[in-house]
């Protein structure tokens, strides 16, 4: 597969970053070693760029720290990949006082100037920020990351075994859906009627696995990721059968 059929076959604005994600799969099979990108790229970027594997000559890996990581770092390697460039940080809240939650700690971070792109995803459990970054920003976080808001904090190394039981906060539900198609399931998410679930499509408040999509009859497939602007997002999560009449039974997480 050459360059360009790459790059457009890559569902993404940054096209830079997919000419240079194709840089790197060629430089690991020219070289035989494994290749990673410093950096971690949403759901549309590491599906997309997995669903062309059999188009190279390498194995394309994704990993997250966390279970179903929405954002990942990619590996192109001959072999299994065990070791990633990666690390988890535990940010600890000392205040008694003040709640902190995921944009808080989020905008910390995005404070001391680090790119939103050297951070994976941030889980929040009890009160206490599990982030996964990019090891090469370690040394700076343990230096300058001293206060969320106004709150002192204290940020320390989490061994990655330690980590499997921290999920994401979510709340499950079951909606009923006609179809797969954008519009319906925007429709049975925020309870809304075809019209208006439209109305919100072709208004750019919709994502699709961080991408903007304006076309209704989008079709979502399962374990994509609906961020709709005022409502919230969503995980897909799997198709748990069918009602009397024939509509779709989904088993949707919310992130809260």
């Amino acid at each position: 597969m050459d360059k360009k059929n790459f790059t457009n076959s890559i569902s993404s604005d940054d096209k830079s970053l997919i000419s240079n994600l194709y840089d790197k799969i060629k430089l690991a099979e020219l070289t035989y070693k494994p290749v990673f990108t410093n950096e971690f790229v949403p759901p549309n970027v590491w599906k997309g760029i997995e669903s062309l594997q059999a188009n190279f000559d390498v194995n394309i890996f994704s990993y997250g720290i966390f279970r179903d990581s929405e954002r990942r770092i990619l590996a192109f390697s001959k072999d299994e990949v065990y070791d990633y460039p990666v690390m988890i940080i535990r940010i600890e809240n000392k205040s008694k006082f003040i709640k902190l939650g995921h944009k808080d700690f989020l905008g910390a971070l995005v404070g001391l100037g680090i790119r939103r792109e050297k951070l994976g995803d941030l889980v929040i459990d009890e009160g206490i920020c599990y982030a996964a970054i990019c090891e090469d920003i370690f040394d700076y976080l343990k230096l300058n990351l001293n206060k969320v808001g106004n709150c002192p904090c204290e940020i320390r190394l989490v061994d990655l075994n330690d980590i499997q039981q921290i999920k994401k906060n979510t709340m499950d539900s079951i909606i009923s859906t006609t179809s797969l198609r954008l519009d319906c399931i925007v429709g049975s998410l925020c309870n809304l009627s075809r019209a208006k679930a439209v109305s919100l499509i072709q208004s750019s408040k919709v994502l699709v696995d961080y991408s903007e999509v304006l076309e209704k009859d989008f079709n979502v497939e399962i374990d994509s990721i609906i961020t709709i602007r005022g409502y919230g997002k969503f995980k897909i999560s799997e198709q748990t059968g069918a009602t009397q009449k024939g509509r779709l039974k989904l088993l949707v997480k919310k992130y809260i």
